[in-house]
């Protein structure tokens, strides 16, 4: 089975910046801990998985339909240091000098780019399997080969809704250093959901990085409690509908089928004679937050959930990895002052020139000899 990586490119290129020493800087005093920290995982992700295929997704700047969605999407994070946004386009530069194609659209995230692609595969996944079953009831070893597995390299769990049997997550647990390979098995084992159960649990907890309100006064605890017993945000909604209403059918006249009655004396009311098991066990309290945040909650869902229709033409020919130009790759090394990456490249031409790896190293690379040194088998690979 053939392996696609897509990199998402902010989320590793923040958590490389805040685990790496600010101090890492050219000759000329440009900031590179960031840069540095996206190569060495990179180069991690490639030893690692050996892939087919790669790319790389990365947000753009300005507003998501997020926004135009909720305009307070987002507002309450701290704007982070202008050092690591100047570090984005020598990440790029770089991708693009290793000839791995970059996508991104305006108006969407880098997550709705990887899910966008994530379906062009499971699309092609599926038209390879059911021409398979038109040839033969059984699928040939071959036409397995020719499906694709998917490793989405991330640090953010917004990701994990889009692991299935064909996509799993490669995922940066702490700093850059511990990694972990996330499937359907991890998430059932780690938080006994389903991973399309992340979107409803958002919608219900809310996520404060993100600022997506959720329902006020629900934590993760008992969103999941409430996602176990009721599967969907829509089938917790229908059940607490369904159950006002057969309680006090005089409530539904004259409105919509399954509306919740949004007066507390009437949810008091509908709590004492619910007969759902299950929503019995639903503490009054967060019932009756449950019906305040309906809109609310419904929000979040829409604002957590991975879009996976951007506009984008993907290929897996244009993904193919392997090619690039290693001469422009040591140019811009040299430039970036990665000795240490150098050395995988050019450690003939470094002898010939009389210098020692510790002579030709700059001095925030030097400083960070030993963490370098530990990075070193990872390295060989390029």
């Amino acid at each position: 089975m053939k392996k696609l990586v897509i990199i998402d490119g902010n989320a590793i290129i923040h958590r490389a910046y805040h685990a790496l020493p600010k101090t890492m800087t050219t000759r000329k005093g440009e900031p590179t801990n960031a840069v540095y920290g996206f190569i060495t995982t990179l180069i991690k992700v490639l030893e690692d998985l050996k892939p087919d295929y790669i790319a790389a997704s990365f947000d753009l700047a300005g507003p998501t339909f997020r926004h135009q969605t909720f305009k307070e999407y987002k507002a309450t994070r701290i704007k982070a240091d202008q050092e690591l946004y100047d570090q984005i386009p020598r990440v790029k530069e770089i991708v693009e000098v290793m000839n791995i194609p970059i996508y991104e659209k305006q108006g969407y995230e880098a997550d709705d780019c990887i899910g966008t692609i994530v379906e062009k595969i499971r699309n092609s996944n599926i038209e390879i399997r059911n021409k398979s079953e038109i040839r033969n009831s059984k699928k040939t070893m071959e036409q397995l080969n020719n499906e694709t597995m998917i490793y989405i390299v991330s640090g953010d769990k917004d990701i994990y809704q889009l692991i299935d049997g064909k996509v799993k997550v490669y995922s940066l647990r702490k700093g850059l250093s511990q990694t972990q390979i996330v499937d359907h098995e991890t998430i059932k084992k780690e938080y006994n959901l389903d991973p399309c159960d992340f979107i409803d649990l958002k919608a219900l907890a809310g996520d404060a990085s993100d600022n997506i309100p959720g329902v006020p006064g629900i934590g993760s605890k008992t969103a999941t409690q409430l996602l176990q017993d009721f599967d969907t945000l829509e089938k917790l909604y229908e059940a607490i509908g369904k159950s006002a209403s057969n309680c006090h059918p005089e409530l539904d006249s004259g409105s919509k089928k399954n509306e919740i009655p949004d007066h507390p004396s009437r949810l008091r009311l509908a709590e004492a004679e619910v007969r759902n098991d299950k929503l019995a066990k639903i503490k009054p309290r967060i019932l009756e937050l449950l019906i305040k945040y309906k809109d609310q909650a419904f929000l979040s869902q829409k604002l957590a959930t991975i879009h996976r229709d951007v506009p984008i033409k993907f290929s897996l020919e244009d993904a193919k990895w392997g090619e690039y130009d290693r001469n422009k790759l040591r140019i811009l090394f040299e430039e970036l002052g990665f000795q240490s990456l150098l050395r995988r490249f050019d450690d003939k031409n470094n002898d010939e020139a009389g210098m020692t790896n510790d002579e030709k190293m700059t001095k925030s690379e030097k400083n960070l000899k030993p963490e370098m040194e530990k990075e070193d088998q990872q390295l060989k690979l390029l």
